[in-house]
C-alpha cells in the first residue's frame, strides 16, 4: 500500500520542467544599450540580409536596418509574436486526464478479520465537444497573425522614426550653412559700417542697424547651431545608438517625385496597409471568440473507469459526468462576444477610413507644396545673378559694400526660402508614406517582402 500511495505521489511529477533564472540584470542591459555603435555584428548581419552594404554612406535604408536591429522595441514585439506562436502550439493540446486518490483507514476495525483500509481511485478523461479545440486552434492562429502584423507595425514606426530624425538633422545641417553665412555677412557689414562712421561716410543710426542686425544673426547662428545638436542626438536615438558617424550620413535627394497617384495609393492603402491587416487579424481573433462562446453551450464529457478495495471487496466502476447549466447558460458569454465582434468590424471601417483620410489631407498638401517648390530656383537664380553683379561693381569701383551685402542676403533669403519650400513638400511626402504605411520616396528596396523575411 505504502508503494503505491508513493508511486501515485510522483507520477504527477514526472513531466515537470525547471524555468531557467530571469535574464534580466539592469546594469548588464544599461552596459549593452550605451556600448552599441553601427559597427556591431548584429547590425552587419541584418545589412546582409537585406542585401544592403555593410559599408559606405548611411542611407535612409541603412539607417533603418540598423535601427531594426538595435531598438528594443524591436525585441518586444518580436517577442510578443513568439509568445504568440507559443500559445497557438499549446491550444491545439487535448486536456490531460484527472487521477484521483481516496484511501480511508477505519478505526473501528481494527485487530478485526477484515482489512481496515477503503481505498478508491479513478482515471477521468474529458471529452470536449462542439468542436472546441479545433475553435481553440483557430483563435491562437488568428492571435499570432495580429502580433505579427503588431511586429510589421513595429518596423514601420522604427522606419518611421527614423526618416523624420534624418530629415529633420539634413534640414537643421542645411540650415545651419545659411545662419552662420548671414551671421558672416552680417558681422563684414557690420566691420565696414564701423570704419565708414569714422570716416564719416555713415551716420549713428547704421551703425545702430548694422549692430542690431548683427546680433540677431549671430542669435539666430547659436539656435541654430542647438537644433544641429538636438537633431543629431534624436537620430542617434532613432537607430538606437549613442554616438554615429554624422559625417557619413546621406542628404535629402532632390528628385521629388512630380505628382502622386492619390487613386493608386487609397487603393493600395485600403488593402495593404499594416494597421488594416492588423485589425482584420483582430477580427477574425473576436469571430473564432464568439465560436467558441457558442460552442461551449455544448458540455465537456467527463467520464473514466475507477478502482474500489473495500474491505477485502475490489470493484471496477466507470465515471461518466457533465455540467449542468443550472446557475447561468453561455447566454451572457455570446452577447458579450458578439459586442466584441461588432466593435472589431468597426475598428476595421475606422482604420479605412483614417487611411483615406491620411492620404486625401497628404496629398493635397503635397501638391501645393510641390507647386509651391518648383518655383524657387528661380528665386534662388535671380538672387545669384544680382550677388554676382553686386559683387562685380563692388569689384570695379562702380557699387558699394552696402549694395553687395544687401545683394548677398537676398540670395540667402531665397535660399532659405527654397529650403522651407523643400521641408514642406518633404513632410507632406512623409505624410503620404505614413498614410500607404509603404516607402515612397527616396527610393528603397526594404519592400514588404524584404521587410517580412527581416522578422
Amino acid at each position: 500500500m505504502r508503494r503505491l500511495l508513493l508511486t501515485l505521489a510522483v507520477l504527477p511529477l514526472a513531466g515537470c520542467i525547471s524555468a531557467p533564472p530571469a535574464p534580466l540584470d539592469l546594469a548588464v542591459s544599461a552596459a549593452v544599450l550605451e556600448a552599441r555603435t553601427l559597427d556591431d555584428a548584429v547590425v552587419r548581419d541584418a545589412l546582409a540580409r537585406a542585401n544592403l552594404p555593410a559599408a559606405g554612406v548611411w542611407t535612409l535604408d541603412r539607417l533603418t536596418v540598423a535601427a531594426w536591429a538595435l531598438r528594443p522595441e524591436i525585441a518586444v514585439a518580436r517577442a510578443d509574436a513568439a509568445q504568440a506562436r507559443a500559445a497557438a502550439q499549446a491550444a491545439g493540446q487535448l486536456p490531460n486526464p484527472s487521477l484521483s486518490f481516496d484511501p480511508a483507514y477505519l478505526t473501528d476495525n481494527a485487530g478485526g478479520s477484515l482489512s481496515p483500509w477503503t481505498v478508491a481511485a479513478s482515471l477521468g478523461f474529458t471529452l470536449e465537444t462542439g468542436g472546441k479545440r479545433g475553435i481553440r486552434e483557430s483563435q491562437a492562429r488568428a492571435e499570432m497573425a495580429s502580433r505579427e502584423w503588431q511586429v510589421a507595425e513595429a518596423f514601420w514606426k522604427v522606419r518611421q522614426d527614423v526618416r523624420k530624425a534624418w530629415a529633420a538633422r539634413v534640414f537643421a545641417e542645411r540650415a545651419l550653412a545659411l545662419a552662420e553665412r548671414e551671421a558672416g555677412l552680417r558681422a563684414s557689414f557690420s566691420a565696414w559700417v564701423e570704419t565708414a562712421l569714422r570716416f564719416g561716410a555713415v551716420a549713428q543710426p547704421e551703425r545702430l542697424a548694422a549692430v542690431t542686425a548683427l546680433a540677431q544673426a549671430q542669435a539666430a547662428a547659436r539656435a541654430a547651431r542647438g537644433e544641429m545638436a538636438a537633431t543629431n542626438a534624436a537620430l542617434a536615438a532613432a537607430v538606437g545608438v549613442v554616438e554615429m558617424p554624422f559625417d557619413r550620413v546621406a542628404a535629402l535627394p532632390e528628385n521629388l517625385p512630380a505628382a502622386i497617384d492619390a487613386p493608386a495609393l487609397r487603393g493600395q492603402a485600403l488593402v495593404n496597409r499594416l494597421s488594416i491587416r492588423r485589425a482584420l487579424a483582430d477580427y477574425d481573433v473576436a469571430e473564432e471568440s464568439l465560436r467558441l462562446a457558442v460552442a461551449r453551450q455544448y458540455p465537456d464529457i467527463s467520464f473514466g473507469p475507477g478502482y474500489t478495495y473495500d474491505k477485502g471487496d475490489r470493484g471496477v466502476t466507470l465515471t461518466l459526468g457533465f455540467t449542468l447549466p443550472v446557475f447561468h447558460g453561455e447566454r451572457a458569454a455570446i452577447d458579450e462576444a458578439l459586442a466584441a465582434r461588432t466593435k472589431a468590424a468597426a475598428q476595421v471601417t475606422a482604420e479605412q477610413a483614417q487611411a483615406l483620410g491620411d492620404i486625401a489631407g497628404a496629398g493635397g498638401r503635397y501638391a501645393a507644396a510641390y507647386a509651391a517648390w518648383t518655383e524657387t530656383p528661380l528665386a534662388v537664380d535671380a538672387g545669384r545673378r544680382a550677388a554676382a553683379a553686386a559683387e562685380a561693381r563692388l569689384q570695379s569701383g562702380a557699387g558699394d559694400r552696402s549694395e553687395q551685402v544687401t545683394a548677398a542676403l537676398a540670395q540667402v533669403a531665397a535660399e532659405r526660402a527654397a529650403l522651407e519650400s523643400f521641408r514642406a513638400a518633404v513632410e507632406a511626402l512623409a505624410a503620404l508614406e505614413d498614410g500607404v504605411q509603404a516607402p515612397l520616396w527616396p527610393a528603397s528596396t526594404l519592400t514588404a517582402d524584404m521587410q517580412k523575411r527581416m522578422r
